[in-house]
């Protein structure tokens, strides 16, 4: 078989011939969807070769946009017959290898930036992280000749056509090795599939946009995209939007059960030691802890789309729907979210009950994970139970309007996270000119102050008398939580574990978001206007807090999605990798911030 040369890779071996390997696009009836596909990759050693050790032949399909991979089997010999195609194997150092189309390898762009953009998330299910990809990509996939979507899971159908109409050419690679991690497969298993999807889509032409690999609800992605791009020189953009030591301690057995056993194996996979990697974070808090270790981080605030702004229409359609869906024309206010304890739903309920008397609490989204299953029972009985009103992830209802028609139909927005990156709703509520009552979080009021919004609806804490709750009750209960929650913690940080609000000061008010679910849903029990007027002696500020509209953003106030992933594109790349010396720095630095007791919440411990 002839071999063209290649610059720049390492050069190719002909002895290496992968056989009968093709990279091509054809269109073919598919075997397993039982309808036309396009064939877009087949990549791999032939029946002849397999003998030899060498890899599995195997076909990527595409359907509408969404691709995936199989090996060949018999239903595939008409699909082999029709496209016979060759290829050389091109070898990238530690072994590894791309199949580019004749053995060639293109150079870079005029511009610098590699041609591949490859973009790598766990899903794409509705939330923040989803939305900054669908901000940012159609002004991204101008500066390169292909994009690919990785992920684990399929998205939905009308989001990913919707999507694939504003870039034309870019396509979906469903993994499900990629995905947040399955107890169905072993370690060693899943690592071999993650390794074999990332080999698929990543070479030294790519830049690789990984979202949340220090979430760590893949270990194994995080490390193998680290160890891919190091090993094929491949730019990584690892963009944080959260990190597993900020209250997902669920995240340490699995990863110890993944084979990381110390905290510093932890750190090299989750910040990328040993390859060049740009760290970009959301918020400027968490990129100065970053800062101060890792080479190249930046601050890349989420994008704020002012085509989001609906017509007057379909805001007025999305009010009657939402009118229809709760059975009545009382108020409305809407909690842009899904199911997540992170979002102290019940805070929600009880400001609902008290600033708008009769009203409802909206949530958009349902439970996304079986982790927050419980949390989410609990409170939808208690809803049940007449303890307040409240509809929880309206938006899988039937012909639902889209998040923004029904954010912009609300009376208010109400927004109660203890935990957040950024959180849209900050900047979408202002966008909207919608009333926002949320808590102001010490992670994100800097920016906020930065960008110049001025939220009138910001608080701090909801402060209750223990009168209203079962102090005795509450105090066993977070003794008993706080002890197995220190048990369960990485022994080397353990020392490091404060003591929560409620057992440090057991007789005075306390912080109504400082106290376990049970004890919340104590609080909630009590009729609204007797909690009102008990409380609000408490939180004098409340009283005043009605829901108002937020003045007029100043210009400037939002980064458009233009400006983000310009700056995005111009984010330099260090000239050396992290040591696993810094990225143990980095992660220890966020660590001891979130294990104080400022940072401790019982419902993120339960």
């Amino acid at each position: 078989m002839g071999v063209r040369p290649c610059a720049g890779i390492g050069g190719i071996d002909a002895d290496d011939d992968l056989g009968e390997v093709a990279d091509l696009a054809e269109l073919v009836e598919d075997p397993a969807q039982g309808r036309r596909a396009e064939l877009i990759r087949m990549a791999g050693q032939d029946e002849r070769d397999r003998a030899r050790g060498g890899k599995r032949l195997e076909l990527a399909f595409e359907t509408r946009g969404i691709a995936r991979t199989e090996p060949v089997q018999g239903r595939h010999r008409a699909i082999l017959k029709k496209v016979r195609h060759r290829a050389a194997r091109v070898r990238q150092p530690g072994g590894l290898f791309n199949i580019k189309r004749h053995g060639s390898v293109r150079s870079a762009m005029p511009d610098g930036l590699p041609r591949e953009l490859v973009v790598i998330h766990y899903h794409f299910r509705a939330g923040g992280v989803r939305r900054v990809i669908e901000r940012l990509l159609p002004e991204l996939a101008g500066h390169f000749e292909n994009v690919t979507l990785l992920a684990g899971e399929a998205p939905e159908p009308a989001w990913a056509e919707a999507l694939l109409k504003k870039i034309p050419g870019a396509k979906f690679a469903i993994h499900p090795a990629l995905g947040y991690l399955a107890g169905s497969f072993g370690p060693d298993l899943l690592r071999r599939e993650i390794r074999r999807a990332l080999q698929l889509h990543i070479g030294a032409d790519s830049l690789v946009w990984a979202h949340n690999l220090a979430l760590g609800r893949n270990i194994l992605l995080a490390d193998e995209v680290a160890a891919l791009s190091a090993a094929t020189g491949a730019r990584l953009l690892s963009h944080h939007h959260d990190f597993w030591c900020d209250h997902r301690w669920a995240r340490w057995p699995e990863m110890r059960a993944c084979g990381f056993r110390s905290l510093e194996q932890v750190a090299r996979a989750v910040f990328a030691a040993g390859a060049r990697a740009v760290h970009a974070g959301i918020n400027s808090a968490d990129v100065r802890h970053l800062a101060k270790s890792l080479p190249g981080t930046a601050w890349l605030p989420n994008p704020m789309d002012g085509a989001v702004r609906p017509t007057d229409a379909r805001v007025r359609a999305a009010k009657n729907w939402l009118s229809h869906q709760l059975g009545d024309g009382a108020p409305a206010w809407v909690f842009p979210a899904r199911f997540l304890r992170r979002k102290n739903f019940a805070e929600a309920a009880l400001l609902t009950g008290w600033l708008c008397p009769g009203g409802w609490l909206v949530s958009t989204g349902g439970v996304s994970s079986d982790g927050e299953a419980g949390y989410a029972r609990r409170l939808v009985e208690a809803a049940g139970r007449g303890m307040w009103r409240a509809q929880f992830g309206v938006l899988s209802q039937a012909g639902a309007p889209s998040v923004f028609e029904l954010m912009a139909a609300a009376d208010a927005l109400v927004m109660t996270s203890v935990q957040e990156g950024f959180g849209f709703p900050y900047l979408e509520g202002a966008g909207l000119g919608r009333p926002l009552v949320a808590r102001c979080l010490p992670q994100i009021q800097p920016d906020l102050d930065a960008l110049g919004l001025r939220l009138p609806g910001l608080y701090d804490e909801v402060m209750i008398p223990c009168g209203l709750f079962d102090a005795a009750a509450e105090t066993r209960r977070q003794e008993d939580l706080v002890r197995r929650w220190r048990g369960a913690l990485p022994q080397p940080v353990r020392h490091l574990a404060g003591t929560p609000h409620f057992l440090e000061f057991p007789d005075s008010p306390v912080p109504f978001s400082r106290l376990t679910l049970s004890a919340q849903l104590d609080v909630l029990a009590v009729p609204p206007a007797e909690s009102r007027d008990a409380c609000f002696r408490e939180n004098p500020s409340l009283a005043g807090l009605a829901a108002q509209p937020p003045p007029e953003p100043p210009p400037g106030s939002f980064l458009s999605p233009a400006e983000c992933a310009a700056r995005l594109l111009a984010l330099p790349f260090p000239k050396s990798p992290a040591t696993p010396n810094q990225t143990h720095r980095a992660q220890s630095a966020i660590l001891r911030e979130r294990l104080a007791s400022r940072f401790l919440f019982p419902i993120l411990m339960e």
